[in-house]
């Protein structure tokens, strides 16, 4: 599964490097959809995107700065996960 998320994770990063957002300059639920899996932080997934994959760490950032926007740890009560990386 890592190989699998590393090559869409290299689509996605090509697709960021010329757009704000997946699609073109504003968000849709495309980002929504996609940052469910992507906002946690690099101790649960093993990924430090800011080294390895710096347009998605940027549009993670943009996604962030959105007016309303919640992380999943704001939104859901209880404990984070483990490390499984």
């Amino acid at each position: 599964m890592k190989h699998r998320l590393d090559d869409f994770l290299t689509i996605l990063e090509k697709q960021l490097s010329d757009r704000s957002f997946v699609i073109g300059e504003r968000p849709t639920v495309v980002d929504l959809s996609m940052i469910a899996y992507l906002q946690y932080p690099k101790q649960e997934t093993g990924y430090d995107f800011a080294v390895s994959h710096p347009a998605i760490n940027a549009w993670l950032r943009r996604v962030g700065a959105l007016p309303g926007w919640r992380g999943a740890y704001e939104l859901l009560p209880g404990t984070r996960m483990p490390s499984y990386a």
